[in-house]
């Protein structure tokens, strides 16, 4: 029997290990503890479940709270708010179908949490009206396909109630003895893959609305195939098969009581009283295993598991737990503790669990929490503790749960524990003494792997990984952990000829071969020394020459001797290496066609192997420069690795991954690229190695990256992969092609691993919306399975948080969401680690929000989640707002098209008026001037013929009476438009003709025009007889001076122009405006005389382009017209014309207009002439065109010397001879000159306006332009401000008041603008003008 036993034992270790003999990896725990202060609503956990969406539930004294992987979020009833739980302490909770949540108080009330509503549904209430009882729940059964069976602790009746998708239950009440219940006492309700509902109590057993009802009070039930296998408590077994008919089955003899029923594959397992039973459906047999052992006496199995071997495991009320093997019914007795009580994790139920891994985590009873080495065979105690800040042990697990994903989920007395399974794939080799960081790493042809630590300590393993021992300062491998230096180990270096080159950090270079040990450093005194003791790195050409990176001393060649003596070649002796840069080498690469890369803190260095002596090296530099993005990034030159494709990559401290675009490496500059498949989130790149499939292998400072360049594509393998708190360090990797095995360097050892293990984890999570917060408040609404977020108009500022339900820390989560119907058809928006979508003024409308993750390794999920988002639209943006709106547009543009209408109508009417009153101006145009020519020349009949007769002259009178009627008519005629100013007499306003009339001694137009140009001549010759010769030759003299030019189109009137002109001016004519301007560039008249309206160019026309004309823009221009309205009047006014006269005229009011003009400029030019001879302007005076005066008498000239000199003494003793006083001697205008005195008297008011100045001499603001205009041919705004300029320039030169006081006192505000209103008129500003004047 006992060899037997042994035998079976035997043969169940090797057979568990024959499934994991190429298991290396070593499992371990990442364990975290949850308490209130993470959120928790109370540290006391009552029951954890997982609801089919991925959630964690967790009831506690306190409410209800689910945990997303971010946070915990807690529901109960609290103050102010809605009263429905009678109390917050719950201790059952159900998970339904739909991902809602029954839950029991502790007052054994139920109720049902709604994912979907978000919020507590009172059930027990409803029940209770519903059915008038007073319902006190004993436990819940949700059902698969929906339906949820809760049972009473009175055991009178039990209620079955199914949810429809709107939350409406469906209840029924079943009673003791309806529907084949035999007792309300429930064992179990459990339904079967064909949907029928199983009712086990406690005397008897039915399925619910089936025909099939028995006594036999069954406890147990078992699905296996098509098979359903029931047993009793007292060791009865019984099959109900497919044709619905209940088989009993024997049992062992001594068999009187089941505990559970468990099944491997077909196999049904039976825990009994007298051990295991296995049951064999197909041979219908029934095996019992005693599982007693010397270790374990106990027979009764009380608790069985099964993994994923096929194994299993049996639990007794004994010590251990006793492994069997159901196919050979091998067992063995396992058992595990921790040597210290205080390090137990103990259980007060029979807890086994695996992991994603399949490997099996039990605590066995008696002992502590363990995981089962299949290798070896045994269990393997574990030291449960959380990471995080506090090591907090788990004492006890009184409550657990394992999610779909594999994470263990513990309550102890007053914890939360969350337990996620890893596994090692990897094998750490550490020191046996302490802890150090590995900064370099070397494997021999022997698979011997040599590790130097930074204290100093060089440790050799064999292949297995296992120890050999530790190098001795001899250069002898000693079993014990002894330094080799004082200085840290940086670098390991096995070249060809067995040599093991190590360099250190502070003391120099060692050499050990098979004759010893050798010891290298600086020597100052020698120039053939290491120029530095520090050596970074040791590396081999393809000649197999040595080549030594010293951080202080540049590159060193290693040069050995036939005998073995080594010398060193650096830039102390021959090798030309700067000596003021580069001195700091971090590593050297050397590649398989003699290209050899030189990393630097300064810069990259490369040169050929190809050269015979070191003197004839030729070295290239690569840096960065500025602005250049194809220069390398930093120039402290981390790494260097060249790929088996020829791909040259190098990393710097401060710069990124990069690689070297310049296909040929033996130049200076090398161009670079920036790797954009390696995230820099990760941290700096410390080193790269590569492995046997192509993969580059990148060591980050806490995660390693395996990137691939022929794809792109990059995996992360960070904290879930390793050891949470696993960091890299920047020793070289070291690559084994015979095991694809890479090792690096850490702070506790040399990690190694085999990439073909490193995988990714398979698990899909599912992706929940958790939460909704409106910008703006403290509180935030869950959100979960709403069928729909409805968003109020007035909260459009929102963020809406959701979970990928994946329980490891989230080193690798991601996120990215579309919304359909706006983001692009296949587009996804990236959102990176951020788990929430923030919207900022959302438009009005329907969305649907889909949301993709990865599980914490960065695989993508297969799930999508989708949220319906409904944005209810203010008044404006719903459909009676925009009615409003619309009605409101529609009113609006009826009130444009109103105004509109308006508008055009006035415009005609306005229109209209401007036709008419330019019909009657043509109309006058073209009659006044005819009518003048008739009535003249009938006047000159009819008083010079005397040989008319009587009848004759009778009809000449009445002729020119009906001339001068119809000139009248024309006249009434020009007054039809109201709105228009008619200007006629001389070219005065009506209301002015009585001024006119005072000024003008003598009233002459068109009509009489004949008889005022007989008596011009009458006169003429009476004084032409009185005349001397001398005068007379004066006086044509004279008239050659002055030339004036005539351009009106109608001949008649052109003559009678001449006639009255020619006796004193030079008369040039011009029939149209075109001839007018040729002769006005061909003879440059002095004096201009045209008509308005004429032919080929008009007279508005010729004016503007004379003025234009820089030779002629001096010439005086008179208009004389029968256009007399006052916008033809100010548009004559704005070309610069001197005068506007209308038909019919005053032939001596239009002589006289003449000659003031004239008078007027030529004292004007005087003026100026006399300005420029004293500022000495010799080209202003060259450029002056004068206006020719008359050449005059002895006796005028005597006469005008005494004048002058009586005129001179009266302005000296008033004015001083000022410049103001100048200007008051021009004016001869009596209206003028009052103008000049209200001006002088008001101009210290700087607000004195034209309308005032209008006002004030009763006149309007046109006539008043006018006025001014032709008396001193300036505009009213130039006359005053001419006026002000002369005062100030008096003022400048008689006082010595500042020039802010004279700005004041003369009517300007501003003497900054003051001094540039003076310097625009007089040429030089005010100070230099009172300088100039004090000197002279």
């Amino acid at each position: 029997m006992n060899k037997r036993y042994f035998l079976s034992i035997i043969v169940t270790i090797i057979a568990i290990m024959a499934h994991t003999l190429s298991m290396m990896a070593r499992p371990y725990c990442d364990v975290r503890k949850f308490s209130i202060v993470d959120g928790l609503a109370a540290n006391t956990i009552s029951d954890m479940k997982q609801a089919p969406d991925g959630l964690m539930w967790f009831s506690t004294w306190n409410g209800l709270s689910y945990y997303d992987g971010y946070s915990f979020y807690t529901f109960r009833d609290v103050p102010g708010g809605e009263d429905v739980l009678s109390t917050n302490r719950i201790i059952d909770i159900y998970p339904t179908t739909r991902n809602n949540v029954w839950c029991v108080s502790s007052d054994r009330k139920i109720y049902l949490y709604s994912t979907h509503s978000c919020k507590f549904l009172n059930s027990e209430k409803s029940i209770n009206e519903q059915f008038g009882i007073n319902l006190k729940v004993d436990k819940l059964y949700p059902i698969k396909k929906g339906s949820t069976w809760i049972t009473t602790q009175n055991g009178n009746y039990i209620i079955r109630t199914i949810l429809s998708p709107q939350e409406e239950a469906e209840r029924e009440l079943i009673k003791v003895g309806e529907h084949g219940l035999r007792s309300g006492k429930v064992w179990y309700v459990w339904g079967d893959k064909k949907g029928r509902e199983w009712i086990l109590t406690e005397k008897g057993t039915t399925i619910y609305k089936h025909h099939f009802s028995t006594p036999i009070p069954f406890k147990w039930i078992r699905e296996v195939g098509e098979n359903i296998f029931l047993a009793t408590q007292d060791g009865k077994l019984a099959v109900f098969d497919e044709r619905d008919k209940l088989v009993m089955i024997p049992m062992p003899e001594g068999v009187t009581r089941i505990n559970q029923l468990k099944n491997t594959g077909y196999q049904l397992l039976i825990a009994t009283n007298l051990g295991l039973v296995i049951y064999n459906p197909r041979t219908f047999k029934a095996e019992l295993i005693n599982v007693q052992s010397p270790s374990q006496p106990m027979a009764e199995v009380k608790n069985i598991y099964t993994d994923d071997f096929g194994m299993v495991w049996v639990f007794t009320d004994g010590m251990g737990v006793t492994l069997v093997n159901p196919k050979t019914g091998g067992k063995a007795w396992l058992f595990a503790d921790q040597p210290d009580p205080a390090d137990r994790t103990e259980s007060d139920k029979f807890f086994i669990t695996q992991d994603e891994n399949k490997n099996l985590w039990l605590v066995p009873n008696g002992g502590t929490f363990s995981y089962f080495d299949r290798k070896a065979g045994k269990l393997v105690p574990y030291l449960l503790r959380s990471n995080s800040s506090g090591n907090f042990r788990v004492p006890m697990i009184k409550k657990f749960c394992l999610s779909d994903q594999g994470i263990l989920w513990i309550s102890g007395t007053h914890d939360l524990t969350q337990v996620a399974f890893k596994d090692h794939q990897y094998h750490l080799n550490g020191l046996d003494q302490g802890e150090s960081d590995v900064r370099s790493l070397c494997n021999t042809p022997e698979g011997y792997h040599w590790t130097g630590y930074y204290n100093g300590i060089i440790q050799v393993s064999n292949s297995r990984f296992e120890k050999v021992g530790y190098l001795a300062p001899s250069g002898q491998v000693v079993p014990q952990q002894v330094k080799f230096c004082e200085s840290p180990i940086f670098a390991l270096f096995f070249d060809t000829k067995g040599k093991m080159w190590i360099g250190t950090k502070n003391d120099g270079l060692f050499v050990r071969t098979s004759q010893g040990m050798a010891h290298y450093t600086m020597n100052p005194a020698d120039r053939n020394s290491l120029p530095s003791n520090d050596i970074f790195d040791v590396a081999a050409d393809r000649h197999g020459r040595i080549w030594l990176a010293t951080y202080g001393g540049g590159l060193v060649l290693v040069q050995q001797s036939t005998t073995g003596q080594i010398s060193f070649v650096s830039k102390n002796n021959g090798m030309p290496w700067s000596k003021q840069q580069f001195q700091k080498v971090r590593r050297i690469f050397c590649t398989p066609t003699g290209e050899i890369l030189v990393g630097t803190t300064e810069g990259l260095i490369t040169f050929g192997d190809s050269f015979s002596t070191p003197s004839k090296m030729k070295f290239f530099t690569s840096q960065h420069i500025e602005n250049d993005s194809n220069s390398i990034s930093a120039n402290d030159i981390y790494f260097i690795m060249q790929h088996s494709n020829g791909q040259t990559l190098i990393s710097q401290l401060g710069g990124m991954l990069e690689n070297v675009s310049s296909p040929n490496l033996l130049q200076n500059n090398l161009q670079t690229t920036f790797n954009r498949h390696i995230s820099y989130d990760e941290g700096i790149v410390q080193s790269m190695v590569e492995d046997n499939q192509g993969n580059i292998w990148v060591v980050r400072e806490s995660s390693i990256d395996r990137y691939n360049p022929k794809t792109g594509t990059t995996e992360v393998f960070g904290p879930n992969d390793f050891d949470l708190n696993m960091s890299f360090i920047e020793a070289r990797p070291v690559h084994d092609p015979g095991t694809d095995d890479i090792t690096v360097g850490t702070p506790m050892g040399s990690l190694t691993f085999n990439p073909a293990k490193m995988k990714k984890s398979p698990y899909q999570p599912r992706i929940v919306f958790t939460m909704l917060h409106y910008m703006g408040e403290s509180a935030s609404e869950p959100i979960l399975h709403k069928d729909k977020v409805e968003i109020p108009s007035d909260k459009r500022n929102l963020s809406i948080s959701f979970a990928s339900l994946d329980y490891s820390r989230k080193y690798r989560t991601i996120y990215r969401y579309r919304i359909d119907g706006h983001t692009p058809e296949g587009e996804w928006i990236d959102l990176g680690k951020r788990n929430y979508i923030a919207f900022n003024r959302i438009a009005s409308g329907n969305y649907v929000l889909k949301v993709m993750a990865t599980n914490s390794h960065g695989v993508w999920s297969k799930y999508v989640a989708e949220l319906p988002i409904e944005v209810n639209p203010t008044f404006w943006e719903s459909i009676w707002g925009k009615l409003f709106m619309l009605l409101l547009l529609l009113c609006i543009v009826a009130f444009v098209f109103y105004i509109y209408n308006r508008n055009q109508h006035e415009k005609l009417n306005h229109e209209m008026s401007l036709m008419k009153n330019d019909f009657f101006s043509k109309a006058s145009h073209q009659l006044r001037t005819p009518l003048t020519l008739i009535g003249g020349p009938l006047k000159e009949v009819l008083d010079k013929e005397n040989g008319l007769t009587r009848q004759g002259k009778e009809m000449i009178t009445i002729a020119l009476k009906n001339s001068y009627e119809m000139l009248e008519t024309i006249n009434k005629m020009l007054r039809f438009d109201d709105n228009s100013i008619l200007l006629n007499n001389s070219g005065l306003d009506i209301m002015d003709k009585a001024v006119e009339e005072d000024e003008i001694p003598g009233q002459v137009d068109d009509d009489n025009a004949a008889k005022y140009l007989a008596d011009i001549k009458k006169v003429e010759k009476e004084t032409e007889e009185n005349m001397t010769e001398e005068e007379i030759r004066a006086k044509e003299e004279d008239r050659k001076e002055t030339t004036v030019l005539v351009v009106e189109d109608n001949g008649d009137l052109r003559k009678f122009l001449y006639s009255i002109l020619q006796s004193m001016y030079n008369v040039l004519l011009a029939e149209n405006g075109k001839a007018g301007l040729l002769m006005a560039r061909t003879d440059k008249p002095d004096f201009i005389i045209t008509d308005v309206t004429m032919p080929v160019m008009d007279g508005i026309t010729m004016i503007k382009e004379i003025k234009q004309d820089h030779d002629l823009v001096q010439i005086p221009i008179i208009i004389l017209s029968a256009k007399a309205s006052v916008e033809d009047r100010l548009k004559g006014f704005e070309m610069g014309v001197d005068a506007y006269m209308t038909k019919p005229f005053s032939t001596q009011y239009l002589l006289g207009r003449i000659d003031a003009v004239i008078k007027q400029r030529r004292a004007l030019q005087k003026e100026m002439l006399e300005k420029l001879e004293q500022g000495g302007n010799i080209a202003g005076l060259k450029n002056m065109q004068m206006i020719p005066e008359p050449k005059k008498t002895l006796s005028q000239i005597t006469s005008e010397i005494a004048e002058k000199e009586r005129e001179d003494a009266e302005k000296a003793k008033k004015l001083h001879e000022s410049d103001f006083a100048f200007m008051a001697s021009q004016i001869n205008d009596k209206v003028t000159a009052k103008i000049l005195k209200y001006v002088t008297e008001n101009m210290s008011n700087p607000d004195l306006k034209i309308d005032d100045i209008a006002e004030a001499m009763g006149m309007s603001r046109s006539v008043l332009y006018a006025k001014i205009k032709q008396s001193v041919s300036m505009t009213p705004i130039d006359f005053v401000r001419h006026i002000r300029i002369m005062r100030a320039s008096e003022l400048l030169q008689q006082t010595d008041d500042t020039l802010a006081s004279i700005s004041f006192e003369v009517g300007f505000s501003d003497p900054k603008y003051f001094s540039k209103v003076f310097k625009k008129e007089m040429g030089i500003v005010p100070s230099e003008y009172r300088e100039r004047t004090k000197h002279e």
